[in-house]
């Protein structure tokens, strides 16, 4: 799968403004959470080697930017900034992860990867503790 990041072209980002069903040919794209009002973006069923980073463009506002795994769990956890270690640690059965309203901020994100069964967290950062929560 190529990857295009810096120094390449865009199409490997993926701007995200309405609610929204990503495919299996999304794999390996950086969406960027970019609405003035906020929606849920749900996962693609689950596949092995699938991959996704989603980053917060646009501070959420009114509502919570919400990532949705069809089925399957998303494991892991979310490291925060400040004086703050961890933001959330998903408990074995989550399968959402929220960009919570009035708490994530623009650069706040979280990585995923699939073994085929579930997502795992690989990466993820939130400003402050209640920026990122998983449930």
């Amino acid at each position: 799968m190529a990857r295009t990041y810096l120094g390449g072209s865009s199409a490997g980002i993926k701007e995200l403004t309405a609610a929204s069903s990503l495919a299996n040919a999304d794999s390996g794209k950086i969406f960027m959470l970019n609405s003035a009002t906020e929606f849920a973006t749900t996962l693609p069923a689950p596949k092995k080697g699938w991959e996704g980073t989603f980053i917060v463009k646009a501070a959420p506002s009114g509502a919570s930017y919400t990532v949705v795994a069809p089925s399957g769990a998303i494991l892991g956890s979310i490291s925060a900034g400040a004086a703050d270690d961890a933001a959330d640690t998903s408990d074995g059965s989550d399968t959402t992860i929220s960009f919570v309203d009035g708490q994530a901020v623009v650069g706040d994100y979280v990585k995923l990867v699939c073994d085929g069964t579930n997502y795992y967290i690989i990466g993820g950062l939130a400003k402050v503790a209640a920026g990122i929560t998983i449930s």
